[in-house]
């Protein structure tokens, strides 16, 4: 979901995880800056973030955010300080694969990500989700292979790279939800279905388990979304991303016909830091749940 608030400048907020009226969840909620009017409503340094933007918007096809497109087309979107990481509907195929989904962020990746000099295979990618999805018979099927290889990118290695990360996967268990604010009701807003969960053994070699005992959070039923990469001492951050996106093909998108289409079944959007941020964003602070006995806090130290 966005949400635009417009005066004499244009707001943008992209409540990336879901809320729910009555529920206690953690959640998440990336609100831009103010953008000002251009001049001439002629824009003649139209950033990445804005021209993704207007067509993630556009591919809705609602004539209600023609209003919308118009006046965002107005205006300066040239300091958000994110990249936009978004999916919309369909098979991606050739340059179009780029635009959507975990392609998109490898790109994204592969251009303003940290070089591959800087971060070591050790550094673990790190999920955090309310909801998991089919993943295939194998984790290399999707989780660790095309997945992982986007999330694995770093400068200049391009997108047909190979090399991935360690992974780790945070997701409530049972007695998370059990001993939740809301108890077991909480489940539902944490969707998996014991089905999958039978077929996908595999996760539980990347399992860990969600604790936010440092802020107090433990209890609140988790219902974020955010991908990071971190270094193995836990003390520098490479990217961030904040999304709606889950733990699915649906959302990232899965490659078929040997690769050449890019297969999409929702709409998502989510906002990327990279280290090209480092200045905008240098007195953030974010949490990530990485292990069963801690909730480690991170500054926004971009590398």
């Amino acid at each position: 979901m966005v949400v635009f608030a417009l005066s004499y400048t244009l707001l943008t907020s992209f409540p990336v995880t879901g809320i729910r009226k009555h529920k206690v969840n953690f959640c998440s909620v990336w609100v831009s800056r103010k953008f000002p009017k251009l001049s001439n409503d002629v824009d003649l340094h139209q950033t990445g973030f804005k021209s993704d933007l207007l067509e993630y918007l556009s591919a809705y096809r609602n004539i209600g955010l023609g209003e919308w497109v118009e006046r965002i087309k107005k205006h300066d979107l040239s300091e958000a300080g994110v990249n936009l990481v978004a999916s919309v509907p369909g098979g991606h195929c050739g340059r179009d694969m780029l635009k959507w989904g975990h392609m998109k962020l490898r790109k994204l990746l592969s251009q303003h990500g940290p070089s591959s000099s800087m971060v070591s295979s050790g550094w673990p990618v790190i999920g955090q989700f309310s909801s998991i999805g089919s993943l295939g018979p194998s984790s290399t099927h999707w989780l660790t292979g095309e997945w992982l290889t986007s999330l694995s990118a770093t400068h200049g290695t391009g997108i047909t790279a190979t090399k991935t990360a360690k992974l780790n996967l945070v997701f409530p268990t049972v007695e998370n939800v059990q001993n939740s604010l809301e108890g077991y009701p909480a489940g539902g807003s944490i969707p998996y279905s014991s089905q999958n969960a039978h077929k996908q053994a595999y996760l539980t070699n990347y399992m860990c388990q969600w604790k936010a005992a440092s802020v107090g959070r433990s209890r609140a039923s988790p219902h974020i979304k955010t991908y990071a990469r971190v270094s193995d001492d836990c003390s520098k951050l490479s990217w961030l991303l904040l999304t709606s996106a889950n733990l699915s093909k649906a959302a990232w998108g899965g490659l078929e016909k040997k690769g050449t289409q890019l297969k999409i079944r929702s709409y998502e959007i989510g906002v990327l830091f990279t280290p090209k941020d480092e200045v905008a964003y240098s007195n953030l602070t974010f949490l990530f749940a990485v292990s069963d006995s801690a909730c480690i806090e991170l500054e926004l130290l971009l590398v």
